[in-house]
């Protein structure tokens, strides 16, 4: 057997001596009472660092979640309904390389294909066990995916809807992702790419990756030629009214 303690400076150790470093979890959710119950659980586990929580209206909980670099977040989508992809959209941006984990008691199909569309690898009902939570915060940072049978099913359905659409689509511009389209727009309105990934919420590498998959997906060669072959497809400037495009709308 191999014992896990975790020492002075909270990192877990293994019996035989070996110091590694544990899961930073930092939790999302409305029910404060609950999620402070839950944290107390999660930082009496080795190999586990609670880092922060917050609730999904806090307005500082976007800069609190960047700051505490968490490999996992757990997020409660239930309060939020329809701005699901908004939350999970800002939060991506603030860590890009953390795992979601959805934490709820919500068992709508619906919000779960939201969720594993912009990046949720679990979803973990809260009348599961500390113990099943804990294998799974684990889990995911290994590569792992949790979805229950219920829900796995519909999910796994869409998903496959969404590439047939892709397959069946034939304007010029149905090739592109969603989040493909929402960088081309902003090339059409001559931004840069600092400007699109500022209003997207993305890294500006992650903005020069899309413009790439644009250019090879377009087989053009430019921003300019992107932006013409999209106008000659219908896609034209917005107008602005001065506020920051979030994640979803």
């Amino acid at each position: 057997m191999i014992l896990v303690h975790l020492d002075e400076d909270n990192h877990a150790v293994v019996s035989q001596g070996v110091r590694v470093n544990p899961v930073r979890a930092f939790l999302v959710d409305d029910q404060e009472l609950l999620a402070e119950a839950l944290a107390a659980k999660l930082s009496a586990v080795g190999g586990l660092l609670v880092v922060g929580r917050s609730s999904t209206a806090d307005p500082g909980l976007v800069d609190a979640v960047a700051r505490a670099r968490p490999h996992v977040i757990t997020v409660d989508i239930q309060p939020v309904g329809p701005a699901t992809a908004n939350l999970l959209g800002r939060l991506g941006a603030a860590a890009p390389d953390a795992r979601i984990v959805i934490l709820t008691g919500s068992h709508d199909p619906v919000q779960a294909v939201v969720a594993a569309r912009w990046g949720a690898t679990a979803w973990v009902g809260k009348d599961s066990s500390t113990e099943h939570l804990v294998a799974v915060l684990h889990g995911v940072c290994v590569g792992k995916a949790y979805f229950s049978p219920d829900l796995l099913g519909f999910v796994l359905a869409e998903l496959r809807a969404d590439v047939q659409r892709v397959r069946d689509s034939n304007g010029p511009l149905d090739v592109l992702s969603a989040r493909e389209r929402d960088v081309l727009l902003g090339i059409v309105e001559g931004k840069r790419g600092s400007q699109i990934a500022a209003e997207l919420f993305l890294s500006v590498n992650t903005v020069r990756t899309h413009t790439h998959n644009i250019f090879s997906k377009l087989k053009v060669h430019s921003r300019l030629e992107a932006a013409s072959l999209a106008r000659a497809a219908g896609m034209q400037p917005r107008i602005h009214s001065g506020l920051r495009k979030s994640p979803g709308q």
